[in-house]
């Protein structure tokens, strides 16, 4: 759906009330979802529908996430701690188990991802062949 210049500027500086020193706050973005719901403006789904996003997007930067093949010893804190101290503090932390990556581990953030599973170095093999 296409969505016209002046939704994309509300829903983003509805976003922007949203955020606070700390990151983005979630009482503030149900407050003004509810308020922005309870006026009806014109074009006010296409509004949420891009603060939609918006959020999303910050929520998915701020979501460190870790994959390895077996379950880490300490559970991933002493990776999430490197992270942290790099990136600063998460929403949220995932640490997954899947037993196909081989062995290594694959971090992301955001959208940024470092793959250094034993999986991922072979299918970057195969494609170079």
């Amino acid at each position: 759906m296409k969505i016209n210049r002046a939704a994309r500027s509300e829903a983003k500086t509805l976003f922007r009330i949203c955020r606070s020193e700390k990151g983005l706050d979630e009482a503030r973005v149900r407050q003004v979802v509810a308020a922005l719901v309870q006026k009806k403006p014109r074009g006010y789904l296409q509004v949420l529908g891009r603060l939609g996003q918006l959020v999303r997007l910050e929520v998915g930067r701020a979501t460190h996430e870790v994959v390895s093949a077996v379950k880490l010893e300490d559970g991933g804190k002493a990776v999430f701690a490197v992270l942290e101290k790099h990136f600063g503090k998460p929403l949220a932390q995932r640490a997954e188990v899947r037993p196909e990556v081989l062995g290594g581990l694959r971090i992301r953030v955001g959208s940024d991802v470092w793959d250094a599973t034993l999986s991922g170095r072979l299918e970057a093999l195969a494609r170079s062949a």
